[in-house]
């Protein structure tokens, strides 16, 4: 009777075939939709969610104000060519005696006094001209209205100049600065959409190693039936999964992560509902190192420094036009009267125009101080920016290394889960054949699920890498490495798409 059921479970073991005892790989499939909160909310692809990103983030938003900022310091500077025109109005009322009481027209206490040794006809004459003057407490109040057109204008071309072209630069350093930003936020939000599949697969992988400690658990209880395995067998199967288990928590726990730092980048609250389409390619192309590298010294935040250098130049300009001759133009034009109703009539226009060449001798060392810390500010930026040139290219031969590193590990791990997974399967038969103890198909599958690990890691590591060498070299991380003028060598323009 015995041998009966050895043999009947033997069968049983035998016609559930390898597959039975190995999960298949059960990863997101390409196109299947990942949600990464629960909820109502559109699907987005890779395209969709960097758009989003770019649309909705708050420090890209900051930097767009920025170059609104500079529009208003370009009309700035173009108001220093440019003349000022006023209208102005007044009206004034006030009593001043001081007429009556200047001596040099007869005014005051001993104005037009006899003169001694004169004619005594002149001094009477003196005495009765004096009369015609009103004593000051006699000087009435005086009411005034005016209406004057003014106009100022400094003409100062290499200020000008100066000034026009600094804001000018200064506009296309902003620009600059824009789209390094960009590039940054493109990158940012390319990485936490692929971080998403991550842990999408992690999830999945997880769920594979619980199903095949699960199958496993299930062969040695019907073993230990069968009287080919031991209670202690079935104790560590269990214990395995059991293990397994809070590991999928935390796998789950990941995704949500990942879903709210993709949210945090499109101005979303962190917990709002989120899917995701997953769909990627791992691009496989040979790199140009010497294109890559002349692309990182021309990169947008290279361009920024370099911008600084000539907004300077253009402020030592304007600086230098402080000590130089330059002529000012004023005018004006308005009318004058005693009451609102003679303001305008005949007669009362008045007006003024004049021209003066100015020619700076001294201003107290001002202007040799203020151009002479320019230049010296001239010449660290350059330092800066040869600096900023080096670290640039480092950043792209390191990113360039890490990628290539990053690539031969995927390859690598791509083999290994093969093998991992065919050894597991050849375990699970010699388990159910009894040519093999419970110990090897727990090594196997424990294999399998790190291999299974390391090439979710591995991909997700090509994916970010890549997107990063992209913005290393001043690119949008959307765009395919190929259709990046000098960076794919040309003996290989070849993409791999991977799943």
């Amino acid at each position: 009777m015995m041998l009966e059921r050895v043999a009947v479970g033997l069968c049983l073991l035998l016609c559930l075939g390898p597959e039975a005892g190995v999960a298949a790989e059960t990863g997101p499939s390409a196109g299947a939709v990942i949600i990464a909160h629960e909820g109502d909310s559109p699907i987005l692809d890779l395209e969709g969610a960097v758009s989003e990103v770019l649309r909705a983030n708050n420090l890209l938003q900051a930097e767009r104000i920025k170059r609104q900022e500079l529009s208003g310091q370009m009309n700035q500077a173009l108001s220093t060519g440019l003349p000022s025109l006023d209208l102005s109005g007044d009206w004034s009322r006030g009593r001043d005696p001081s007429f009556a009481l200047d001596s040099t027209f007869a005014g005051g206490e001993d104005t037009f006094a006899p003169i001694p040794g004169a004619e005594p006809w002149f001094n009477d004459f003196l005495a009765g001209f004096g009369s015609f003057i009103p004593d000051p407490q006699d000087i009435p109040a005086q009411t005034f209205w005016r209406a004057n057109l003014n106009l100022n204008w400094e003409i100062n071309p290499s200020k000008v100049l100066g000034a026009v072209g600094a804001a000018r630069l200064g506009i296309e350093r902003q620009e600059a600065a824009l789209r390094s930003v960009r590039n940054k936020t493109a990158q940012d939000a390319v990485t936490a959409y692929f971080s998403i599949l991550q842990q999408a697969e992690k999830v999945a992988a997880v769920q594979a190693r619980i199903a095949d400690q699960s199958e496993l658990l299930a062969t040695v209880r019907m073993r230990q039936e069968l009287g080919l395995a031991t209670a202690l067998d079935t104790l560590q199967a269990a214990v395995s999964l059991a293990n397994t288990r809070p590991k999928l928590t935390i796998a789950r726990a990941g995704l949500r992560n990942a879903g709210s730092s993709l949210n945090v980048l499109m101005g979303r609250r962190p917990e709002a509902p989120l899917k995701v389409v997953n769909a990627f390619q791992v691009e496989m192309d040979s790199l140009d190192r010497d294109g890559a590298l002349r692309l990182a010294a021309d990169r947008p935040d290279v361009q920024v420094a370099a911008r600084f250098i000539d907004i300077l130049g253009r402020n030592r300009q304007a600086q230098q036009a402080d000590h130089r001759p330059y002529l000012t133009v004023s005018g004006s034009y308005g009318y004058v009267g005693r009451t609102a109703g003679t303001l305008f009539d005949r007669g009362h226009d008045s007006w003024r125009a004049a021209v003066a060449l100015n020619i700076p001798v001294f201003d107290g060392l001002l202007t040799k101080g203020l151009v002479g810390e320019t230049e010296a500010r001239i010449s660290r930026s350059r330092a800066e920016l040869r600096a900023q040139q080096s670290n640039a290219e480092l950043e792209v031969l390191q990113v360039m290394a890490d990628l290539e590193m990053a690539r031969q590990v995927l390859a690598a791990v791509r083999l290994n889960l093969e093998q991992s997974r065919a050894v597991l399967e050849e375990s699970m038969l010699r388990l159910k054949l009894g040519k093999a103890g419970y110990l090897d198909v727990l090594v196997a599958e424990a294999n399998l699920a790190e291999a299974r690990s390391a090439l979710i890691d591995a991909r997700f590591d090509v994916l970010s890498r890549t997107a990063a060498l992209k913005r290393a070299v001043g690119y949008d991380p959307l765009v395919p490495l190929a259709a990046i003028p000098g960076l794919v060598a040309c003996t290989d323009t070849t993409q791999t798409k991977d799943r």
